[in-house]
């Protein structure tokens, strides 16, 4: 975008919304409830975490300097950013061949530090250029001049920042919004039209691993999206590597146009790229250019909402959010992030353009409070995910990112002995079974996979592994995957594992809790399984086994989906476990700064295990986690080695996981 150059100045309950959707009444021109309950049952959660199975949900900001709330908002709701002036090219590159990269790297380290997706903006523009690209002396520069300096721009700016940023706008706004194909900038009339697909071309060498984006208000609205799709296939002819369309989304109020922004999502996906809603942003205080170009000045203006909105205001705008909400889930396989134009309405654009007023386009208001426009988009969420769109089945929906790897992402421990998983004549071998018991969370008999060690008898005590699958499996899933049995018989005849019970449960605690249709629509079952576990497993467990009822002897590990559910559970219940591993953890995984509120009460765990492969799309959650705990010398290990998303990963994962349990 798309803003003027200004400076503008508990903890979540992931999933567990979908069990009182019954109760909330939303769809395409369905009032939504304003009353307090609706408004007091999403005030704890997280939008980001509502989606995170989705699409991921971003927020600009000027800088890392925020407040203490202004960081707990960000943290809680949002796990991308995208930095709303600060890597434009006036502000890195002011004189040529000077860069200055102090605020814009301050941003980046803390996005990083705190798992946070960081989306740059943008690379060309029109707007916030200085005039010196198109100087050369007291003359206009030449095309070559001209072009050199945009590749040395883009080569010096996002190489600078290649590993650490996953996505870029790597051309703004070039598209006419009146007559012609583009805009009459000096870009066009100094380089030509082909400046688009060599910024794009600079782009990509200079960050192979990026997702490349053109970024573009109105363009969900014919003819310009007609223009958006020719300049799509025009980019592909002349070889340019456009991987994503960003929708700004810089409406008004009662003026959305849902059907058109409908066509274009279809439209633009179908051209084989990413749709992702950049800018988004719905202005109440009316003004006269349905445009969002930053140079539309309008002299002077009504600001209606000083003393803030009138409740028949926040419910037009809380309809509208919802109604939004519900096109992008409905075309979730299409749409890859959404990103609000701002952190809350103090810190929105709106307040300066077209003219200076009091602006309340986002979802939280000054005081930072959710406002109701924030219940009614948690709802529309609860509500498609009663009825979500057609998955393929897997271990969890991908939101697609591409795979950075840092310094540090290595292997921890070379791969396995030839043989580790194979099951061995002339040792003793543990025994398997299949246990049920009263879920009194669940209102019903589960059943669980126990494998108790070699010579187990009642006559001493064990320490007790619980290990979780991921949102495709059940209880056998662990079973199936790694055979956890031939694994830790072997490991005990090699004396390199402790004897152990190993409890294998069905994480998905719904009265049906067969892995059956759609998976992801069970997802709110994993986190209701915190209290079955709680509450029901490790009780039956600890009563029908000979085992230590102590937390010095409780581990807990899973894979994927039960990775998350590992981290959530074990770092929330400090008291319970003292072992605690995630292999390959899912979008349910709470952020860094919510799973760990503090750090130094991790001093009572004895083991903190961290691994993914790298070759796995996953692997950002498990890296935020761990350059969080790195930043604040958490120890803990952390083990990459070269595997994607799947079953290898996870039997070497637990092989070298219980080496390390009990000692």
């Amino acid at each position: 975008m798309s803003g003027p150059n200004v400076h503008m100045s508990d903890k979540s309950k992931i999933l567990v919304l979908f069990l009182v959707l019954t109760a909330v009444r939303f769809a395409w021109g369905r009032e939504v409830p304003s009353d307090a309950r609706l408004e007091e049952r999403s005030r704890g959660d997280s939008l980001a975490r509502v989606c995170s199975n989705r699409f991921l949900i971003g927020t600009a900001i000027g800088g890392p300097k925020l407040n203490e709330s202004e960081q707990q908002l960000l943290l809680r709701q949002f796990n991308a950013v995208t930095p709303e002036n600060c890597m434009k090219m006036e502000h890195l590159q002011r004189i040529e061949g000077r860069f200055d990269f102090a605020q814009a790297d301050a941003l980046v380290q803390m996005a990083v530090a705190n798992g946070l997706m960081v989306n740059g903006h943008t690379l060309v523009w029109h707007a916030q250029c200085p005039e010196w690209f198109f100087a050369d002396g007291n003359r206009p520069a030449s095309r070559e001049l001209v072009l050199k300096r945009m590749r040395n721009h883009i080569a010096t700016v996002a190489g600078h920042f290649a590993g650490k940023i996953q996505s870029w706008d790597v051309v703004n706004e070039a598209i006419a919004d009146g007559n012609g194909h583009l805009r009459k900038s000096k870009w066009l009339a100094t380089i030509g039209e082909d400046f688009i697909a060599e910024a794009f071309k600079a782009a990509r060498q200079a960050d192979p691993k990026a997702v490349l984006c053109y970024n573009d208000y109105g363009i969900e609205l014919p003819p310009k999206r007609d223009k958006a799709l020719q300049l799509l296939r025009d980019l592909k002819k002349r070889g340019a590597p456009v991987d994503a369309i960003g929708i700004q989304g810089h409406w008004q109020l009662d003026r959305i146009p849902f059907k058109e922004l409908e066509a274009a999502i279809i439209a633009f996906h179908a051209e084989g790229v990413q749709v992702m809603i950049t800018e988004l942003d719905v202005d109440v205080v009316m003004r006269a250019t349905d445009s969002a170009d930053v140079g539309a000045r309008q002299s002077g203006g009504r600001d209606p909402f000083v003393n803030g909105l009138p409740p028949d205001i926040q419910q037009r705008l809380a309809d509208q959010y919802a109604r939004l909400f519900a096109l992008f889930v409905k075309h979730q396989d299409k749409i890859s992030r959404v990103t609000f134009w701002g952190l809350h309405d103090g810190r929105t654009w709106l307040n300066f353009w077209p003219y200076r007023r009091t602006s309340h386009p986002l979802l939280w208001d000054r005081a930072l409070q959710p406002k109701p426009a924030f219940a009614a988009v948690i709802a529309a969420v609860r509500e498609a995910q009663i009825n979500p769109a057609p998955q393929h089945r897997g271990e969890t929906r991908r939101v697609a990112r591409p795979i950075v790897l840092n310094e540090d992402d290595k292997p921890a421990f070379p791969d396995p002995p030839v043989g580790f998983d194979r099951k061995r004549n002339g040792i003793s071998h543990g025994k398997l079974e299949m246990v049920e018991y009263e879920s009194k969370t669940v209102g019903t008999r589960r059943k669980m996979l126990v494998y108790t060690p070699p010579e187990y008898t009642r006559e001493k005590k064990y320490p007790v592994l619980y290990l979780l699958h991921g949102i495709g499996g059940d209880e056998t899933e662990w079973q199936r995957f790694a055979s956890p049995d031939v694994l830790l018989d072997n490991l005990i005849a090699e004396q390199k594992a402790v004897p152990m019970i190993i409890v294998m449960p069905n994480g998905r605690a719904q009265k049906n809790d067969r892995a059956e249709g759609n998976v992801f629509a069970a997802a709110a079952a994993f986190a209701t399984f915190e209290r079955d576990l709680l509450d029901d497993v490790i009780p039956a467990i600890e009563s029908r086994y000979s085992t230590y009822n102590a937390r010095d002897y409780r581990a807990i590990a899973g894979l994927s989906m039960g990775g998350g559910q590992a981290l959530n559970f074990g770092l929330g219940h400090l008291d319970v476990f003292a072992w605690v591993g995630g292999f390959s953890s899912a979008p349910n995984t709470k952020p860094p700064a919510d799973l760990i509120p503090d750090p130094l009460a991790l001093r009572k765990l004895k083991l903190l295990w961290l691994s993914c492969g790298n070759k796995d799309d996953l692997i950002y959650i498990s890296q935020g986690i761990h350059v969080f705990l790195k930043e604040r010398n958490v120890p803990h290990i952390w083990h990459v080695p070269a595997h994607g998303h799947d079953p290898t990963q996870w039997k070497q994962d637990l092989y070298y996981f219980m080496q390390q349990l009990f000692k």
